[in-house]
């Protein structure tokens, strides 16, 4: 941002006209104004400001100059006029200025009441603005930390909560003590006359008055009258005590109303010294003085500000004030007026209960103690009794101030003093203090937990009051500036309007100098004029796309005003008969597609397309506020949907909503942001809860699974976040008794187990498993059948990148089996028992060994299906397992052990779980004499052993001698597989009498080996099976060890992992290789030519010109010749073989076809057959 231009202007003519042209188009940025006197540049103290007077309001327009996206073309000159204005009330003020990307300007015109304006403007030249990158570099965006707020701003983080109140009052001269100011501003309210008496505000009562010389004049109405003005903090106690017994001898005087004003007495008491009301308390028999009799509306008007002291609140609940208090709440004839006061001094009292245990257990503010504050906040009075309480309390205050988790009561404290101040400010009145006040509400409203609590106590009706006075001057004031921009923000709440005082001030106010304009004016009076008409009719329009910022808050606010009419009795007829006014029907729908609207702006917060250009991207809402409406909508959907159910493409636009913005809050909810944290995390919580309470499950299950089946539009559509939902939906504790939803379910569960990567896929399995978990559908038995035939290996003629695409497919397919197998037992039995699913994964395991691919997978779910299941029984296990699956899972092992894996520890050297010929011999006693076929045992067995004798005499130089390298485990492997050779050839193999490809020397180095590792104990073992097998005449040649496989854990387990590649490489891996195509020489010029056959031309004896004759028997001849058959009317088709030879080696890259049925378990009935099979 540059120094565009500095200057002082000077109006000219009847207008009051000054004009700025520039040289060339400029987009401006900022306009700074300085004051007179000022110097604006160091470097040039010659230039001073001259600016006069030392306030106004500008009117500042721009001419609109396109600027050429394209430039090869010119862009067209306008004579539109953009207007803004600014209000100067002195001193050294910026004016930020967004002039968009598509527009410049060269004149600036100026119109005002001022005498002269020096200015700076600062911008870009539009001719240098630096152009549109032509590649993307990506960059680690910045990590946002919110800045704290001052240790002098933030009350909760102080001892005394009140040293602010008591600093920003001390800038008042003679200002009196902040108990004091708290009394005359809320509770007691001095007449008009009093503030000019000369001992203002020290005017107080004589309580040992006795109306005169009558003693009978003191009675309970001159008493209320007394009380009317604070009483001295340092009046004798014994004048309090006198004071009290006088009261108590006065209420049988006068019985009529003694119930009055004995409440009126203790509401006006509550803000006093704090020994009167507990005085007045003890004297007085309560239960005797308030019944249901007794309490009418204006009586229970004063209980309700008198309990907002707590030593009240406590005397009234311990004289059983509740009982008549509920009678009169919940009576049948008794006055609404009545009902609702009887049930706002049971609230107080419970609320006062729940703050009081809240700050003796130390334990931060519950929800109930939160309701208490914010209910202590709603009415003057309160108000004013409660903050006494806090500050003049000394007991009180103490807890307060020292409980570290009271945070949060100390904010309160904090912003309620603070506005004591800006009340006692305002009415002396104190510029100096009122401005600083003014200061520290704004930086409150831009902080969380502070904005909450001051925009909800600036809702008083004395607080909007004398903000609106602020804003009534014509010419701007720093105080009216900021007493505009403090409403505009409590605007931005959108229950503000539910205030009566704030509707009134919107209705009053008019266009400000800077915060609010003509049309957001215009639609907040149309909301507070007619809130519930004008509310529907912002619901019922359809919401743009994306939705603005005003928009947006035209609609939240909209909708606060209908759930605030939904929450009176009555409320839900109102509505109704408002809509039929409209001849409109259906809210639901509405505030449906609104959801929609605000969900796909979520979602466009995070989507996978690159943003358009600044210039055309349209305003969008912060993504805090989005979600923020959009919960205040789910909140109405959630009242309204129960009593009117949604339509079903309704019902799935609603699932697709959801599922947006529970991806949504999941990205935003680590947020740095504080607000947009915990709007997300509130959304988080309520989108499942809605979605189980609203729809059926089954018709949540299926739009789910076809979403995340559907390709991802954005980062929110990311499928963990849809997989978190429809746990929710269908936790899997809530296996249905009916298992019909979940079978019709299950075509789209299968696509959406294709769809997801490996971790995600398994955890899907996992949860339709736990749905079915009486098997009755056999639905995890399908599903796992069908991952079983999607295991393919890798074929001899495919290239690298096909090769790593099906290795990577296989991996995957492998680590959901043995998820599935290790968390399902039901799951494992099928596996492993001799049906067809054992048969697919024999046959799978080894192809994938022979293609040396998926090592480890195969490993660890050979070891998961082998291993005895935790409680099970040996003998059960050995009937289970298939005896074909057993002997591909031991030549699979043996194969292994040609290059076991190094043990970690010193503890694995002797663990025979990590040895692979350990596991082979393990498959092996499942596998009857009858199942083995000796050919291929004999060969894996043969180079399995002989790789164990090789290690065995390696040799460490410089020492000659064999070290003994094999572990105990490894030897106790390999003699126990030695005697099941033995065994077996004994049994009718003789084939494997001969260890295949063991040569004399090595199967001696073998033995050796194992005496050497074995204790004395199995040296005879050693000498059976040297006698009783037979080595080879030679050794055969061992294969190099295979690549390690990139299968990591961790990578698996990342959210999309899987199969990737680059574009390129996708490219080249679909493109056709060695396929065959039609010869080149086919392809020539003489392709094209019709005449049959082509090669006639050339060996026809007579051509003359363009006419062929045949001669003799010349026609019979061609027509008998092989290529004869080569006439045809077109070309060859070559087109055609590229995409058959591209469908013959397109990889495999999800899941293969599922099976048409879902295994079933005897006795059970499958699914039917397809409609119209």
């Amino acid at each position: 941002m540059l120094l565009l231009h500095w200057c002082t202007l000077e109006p000219a003519g009847p207008s009051r006209l000054a004009a700025l042209r520039f040289s060339s188009p400029v987009r401006v940025r900022s306009l700074r104004v300085f004051p007179a006197g000022a110097q604006p540049f160091a470097h040039a103290p010659a230039l001073v400001s001259e600016t006069a007077p030392d306030a106004f309001v500008l009117d500042v327009f721009f001419n609109a100059h396109p600027i050429a996206t394209d430039p090869k073309l010119k862009a067209k000159a306008t004579n539109v006029l953009v207007p803004t204005s600014i209000a100067y009330a002195g001193g050294h003020v910026d004016f930020p200025v967004d002039m968009g990307g598509e527009f410049a300007s060269r004149l600036m015109i100026v119109q005002g009441n001022f005498t002269k304006l020096s200015l700076a403007i600062y911008g870009d030249v539009a001719s240098e603005l630096p152009s549109a990158p032509s590649a993307y570099t990506p960059r680690a965006l910045p990590a946002l930390a919110p800045l704290p707020l001052t240790p002098a701003l933030d009350p909760a983080a102080a001892a005394d909560p009140t040293a602010l109140p008591r600093a920003l009052l001390a800038l008042v001269p003679a200002a009196p003590p902040l108990a004091l100011v708290v009394r005359l501003m809320f509770c007691l309210k001095p007449a008009s006359d009093d503030w000019d008496r000369p001992a203002f505000p020290y005017l107080h009562p004589d309580l040992d008055d006795d109306a005169g010389d009558d003693p009978m004049g003191f009675d309970l109405e001159y008493a209320y009258g007394l009380v009317s003005q604070p009483v001295a903090d340092d009046v004798p106690l014994a004048v309090l005590q006198r004071f009290a017994d006088r009261v108590a001898d006065a209420v049988g005087h006068r019985s009529g109303d003694r119930a009055y004003y004995v409440a009126g007495i203790l509401s006006r008491v509550a803000c006093q010294h704090r020994e009167l009301p507990r005085l007045l308390t003890d004297r007085l028999d309560l239960p005797a003085i308030f019944d249901a009799s007794t309490m009418d509306e204006d009586t229970l008007e004063h209980l309700l500000v008198a309990a907002a002291n707590p030593d009240i609140a406590r005397a009234l609940a311990a004289a059983r004030l509740s009982e008549p208090l509920e009678t009169l709440a919940r009576g049948a004839g008794v006055d609404a007026y009545v009902q609702r006061a009887a049930q706002r001094v049971l609230v107080r009292l419970r609320g006062w209960a729940a703050l009081a245990a809240a700050i003796d257990m130390d334990d931060g503010l519950d929800d109930a103690a939160r309701e208490a504050l914010r209910d202590l906040g709603g009415d003057e009075p309160s108000f004013g009794v409660a903050l006494h309480a806090f500050i003049a309390h000394p007991d009180l205050a103490a807890r307060v101030g020292a409980a570290p988790a009271l945070g949060e009561l100390r904010r309160w404290v904090g912003v309620a003093g603070v506005l004591a101040a800006y009340a006692w400010a305002d009415s002396v009145p104190n510029e100096m203090c009122r401005a600083r006040v003014f200061g520290v509400m704004r930086v409150w409203q831009t902080a969380p937990g502070y904005r909450e609590v001051l925009n909800y106590l600036l809702l008083l009706r004395q607080m909007i009051f004398r903000l609106e006075c602020m804003t009534d001057d014509d010419t701007p004031t720093r105080a009216s500036i900021a007493a505009e921009q403090i409403l505009h923000a409590l605007t931005r709440d959108p229950n503000a309007l539910h205030s009566p005082h704030l509707a009134r001030c919107i209705l009053a106010l008019q266009p400000g100098f800077s915060a609010f304009n003509a049309t957001e004016l215009a639609a907040l009076r149309t909301l507070a004029d007619t809130a519930l008409p004008s509310a529907l009719d912002a619901l019922l329009a359809p919401p743009p796309a994306p939705i603005p910022p005003a928009a947006l808050r035209t609609l939240r606010t909209a909708a606060a005003v209908l759930a605030h009419e939904l929450d009176t009795p009555d409320g839900e007829d109102a509505v109704l008969r408002a809509l039929w006014a409209r001849a409109a029907h259906g809210l639901p729908l509405h505030l449906l597609a609104a959801l929609e609207a605000l969900a796909a702006d979520a979602r466009a917060h995070f989507g996978l397309a690159p943003p358009p250009p600044r210039a055309r991207t349209p305003q969008r809402a912060a993504l805090a506020d989005v979600l923020a409406g959009a919960q205040e909508l789910l909140a109405l959907l959630a009242r309204l949907v129960p009593a009117h159910p949604l339509p079903g493409r309704a019902a799935r636009a609603l699932v697709h909503a959801l599922a947006d913005l529970h991806g949504a809050a999941a990205r935003a909810a680590p947020s740095a942001a504080p607000d947009l944290a915990a709007v997300a995390r509130a959304l988080h919580a309520a989108a499942p809860r809605a979605l189980r309470r609203l729809l059926p499950p089954d018709l949540a299950l299926r739009v789910l699974l076809r979403r995340l089946a559907a390709p991802p539009r954005a980062l929110s559509d990311a499928p963990r976040a849809a997989l978190d939902l429809l746990e929710h939906v269908l936790p899997p504790d809530s296996s249905p008794t009916n298992p019909a939803p979940l079978a019709a379910a299950l075509p789209a569960l299968a696509a959406a187990a294709r769809a997801l990567p490996p971790a995600l896929r398994a955890r899907l399995l996992r949860h339709a498993a736990a749905l079915d978990a009486r098997g009755a559908l056999g639905a995890a038995e399908w599903l796992v059948l069908a991952e079983l035939r999607a295991l393919r290996a890798p074929g001899p003629r495919d290239g690298a990148e096909l090769r790593r695409v099906r290795a990577r497919a296989a991996q995957g397919g492998l680590r959901v089996l043995c998820a599935l197998v290790c968390a399902v037992p039901r799951v494992r039995a099928f596996v492993r028992a001799p049906r067809e699913a054992a048969g697919v994964l024999a046959g799978a395991v080894g192809a994938l060994a022979g293609a040396g691919v998926a090592r480890r997978g195969v490993a660890r779910l050979g070891a998961a299906l082998l291993d005895r299941a935790e409680g099970a029984e040996e003998e059960d296990e050995e009937e289970e397992v298939d005896p074909g699956l057993a002997f591909a899972l031991a030549l699979f092992y043996l194969d292994a052990a040609q290059h076991p894996p190094t043990p970690t520890t010193e503890a694995d050297n002797d663990d025979d779980d990590d040895i692979p010929l350990a596991r082979a011999l393990h498959a092996l006693r499942h596998v009857p004499i009858r199942a083995i076929d000796p050919e291929r045992l004999a060969r894996a067995s043969g180079t399995a052993l002989l790789a164990l004798a090789r290690r065995a005499t390696t040799t460490t130089p410089p020492t000659p001698t064999p070290a003994p390298t094999l572990t105990p485990a490894e030897a106790r492997a390999a003699l126990g597989l030695l005697e099941r050779l033995r065994g077996a050839a004994h049994a009718g193999l003789p084939q494997l009498g001969t260890l295949r490809g063991v040569g004399g020397d090595a199967f001696g180095a073998l033995c050796g080996a194992l005496g050497r590792a074995l204790p004395g104990t199995a040296r005879a073992g050693i000498a059976r099976v040297r006698a009783g097998l037979e080595p080879a005449s030679e050794d055969f040649p061992l294969a190099p060890a295979p690549a390690e496989d990139s299968d990591e854990d961790g990578d698996g387990e990342r959210e999309g992992a899987g199969l990737w590649m680059s574009p390129g490489a996708l490219a080249g891996l679909l493109r056709a290789r060695d396929a065959p195509r039609t010869p080149p020489l086919a392809q020539g010029v003489l392709g094209m030519v019709t005449v049959s056959p082509p090669t006639a031309l050339l060996r026809s004896p007579a051509v003359t010109g363009l006419t062929k004759t045949y001669a003799a028997n010349d026609f019979r001849a061609l027509r008998a010749a092989p290529s004869a058959r080569q006439n045809t009317s077109r070309m060859p088709s070559t087109h055609v073989d590229e995409f058959q030879s591209a469908v013959e080696v397109s990889p495999v890259v999800g899941t293969m076809a599922l099976p048409p049925n879902p295994y079933v378990g005897a006795g059970m009935h499958g699914l039917g057959p397809p409609f119209g099979a």
